[in-house]
């Protein structure tokens, strides 16, 4: 293969791995390792990682978390972007503190690129930290074009870890902020970390609140307007029913139909948990 029949194979795999390619996928692809090291010695490809080449032009759409996507590559060398299963045998997700980064959520320490994947594995990267468990599709989103958990399998995962609760709330207060969770959507998820967390055991809700309280003490001034969004949230769970519908009206009334929606929402949500709540036997006397 001649010099510019190999760029052009590169560029195929560059376009849709953020200017980039594998060693692994040019020899499959016929371009010789001598060919990969010439093209470098003349400054159209520059050596991203061990066995990842950036091609000349790609450096912006590389840029933003450069170290994250070198890393979920490396992970299936051979195989290019596009032809990956998500949560295939080699399949690696961005999660817990990298996953917050990526999600830009919160302000936690990030150390480690960390990877959930399905099966027990190692990494040579001494910065790659591989997680072992079990992904439902409904747990992956996309960021930055790589697989990362959802803002909710994130949050559980950090609390799972033993995050610091100033940082789970911070990251719980901005995903409420963003619409990314929803409050009666956390609550249960939450329910098995609260004794951990110094609440009382089972109680979500206590949780969310002392999660998004420990923000705003730890970083004063960070979080008015999450901790105003969820100071809204916990009051609207305080309230009866009758209050809802109380609300609903007078929002109504005020033209406010965003709010509307919020309240009906909420009184529906609370309406289907009181429903599967409710004793079976309940439910045959009912009828």
């Amino acid at each position: 293969m001649d010099s510019r029949t190999a760029l052009v194979t590169l560029a195929r795999f560059a376009q849709g791995q953020w200017g980039m390619v594998t060693s692994a996928q040019a020899v499959e692809a016929g371009v010789s390792y001598m060919q990969l090291k010439r093209m470098t010695e003349a400054g159209l490809l520059e050596k991203a990682g061990q066995g990842v080449y950036l091609m000349i032009g790609g450096q912006a759409a590389a840029a933003r978390h450069r170290a994250v996507k070198v890393a979920w590559l490396r992970m299936d060398p051979a195989v290019p972007a596009w032809e990956r299963p998500l949560l295939g045998a080699n399949s690696a997700i961005v999660s817990h503190r990298s996953a917050a980064m990526l999600l830009q959520l919160g302000d936690l320490v990030v150390r480690d690129m960390e990877f959930t994947t399905p099966r027990r594995r190692t990494s040579r990267d001494h910065l790659v930290r591989l997680r072992l468990g079990t992904l439902a599709p409904y747990e992956v989103t996309w960021a930055e074009g790589l697989p990362v958990t959802t803002a909710l399998r994130t949050l559980t995962d950090l609390l799972a870890d033993g995050a610091e609760a100033g940082e789970a709330g911070g990251f719980l207060a901005e995903a409420l902020d963003r619409r990314m969770l929803r409050v009666d959507h956390v609550i249960p998820e939450l329910a098995r970390f609260a004794h951990r967390y110094g609440c009382p055991d089972g109680d979500g809700q206590a949780l969310v609140r002392a999660l998004i309280d420990q923000a705003a003490a730890t970083q004063p001034g960070l979080w008015d307007r999450e901790r105003a969004v969820s100071d809204l949230a916990r009051e609207l769970l305080q309230l009866s029913n009758d209050q809802l519908r109380s609300l609903r009206s007078l929002a109504g009334a005020a033209k406010e139909p965003a709010i509307v929606a919020l309240l009906s929402r909420l009184a529906t949500d609370r309406g289907q948990v009181a429903r599967e709540e409710r004793p079976a036997g309940s439910q045959r006397a009912s009828r």
